[in-house]
């Protein structure tokens, strides 16, 4: 006898809609799909500019450097982390 797992609502809404979406016909269109979705990711970053503390940018730098990441790729991450990480609160 299998035990029925529950799910929540988010997980419903998952399941009610896994495999409605229209699938590529072939490996060429699901390339296009996918540049066009990382063109689409590029394009909604803008630039900034800040001014902020020298030893505060330098310690950055070198948190950065022990992640194995450019400087402002890491900084870009945690100002992500914090915008994401506060939705809803």
């Amino acid at each position: 006898m299998k035990k029925k797992i529950k799910l929540d609502v988010y997980e419903r809404e998952i399941e009610k809609n896994f495999g409605k979406g229209k699938k590529p016909k072939n490996e060429k269109e699901l390339m296009e799909k996918l540049v066009q979705a990382a063109k689409n990711y590029i394009a909604k970053k803008k630039p900034i500019t800040i001014r902020v503390q020298s030893n505060d940018l330098e310690i950055m730098k070198l948190k950065a450097m022990k992640s194995g990441m450019p400087y402002q790729t890491y900084i870009n991450m945690l100002i992500h982390r914090d915008a994401i990480g506060n939705h809803g609160q």
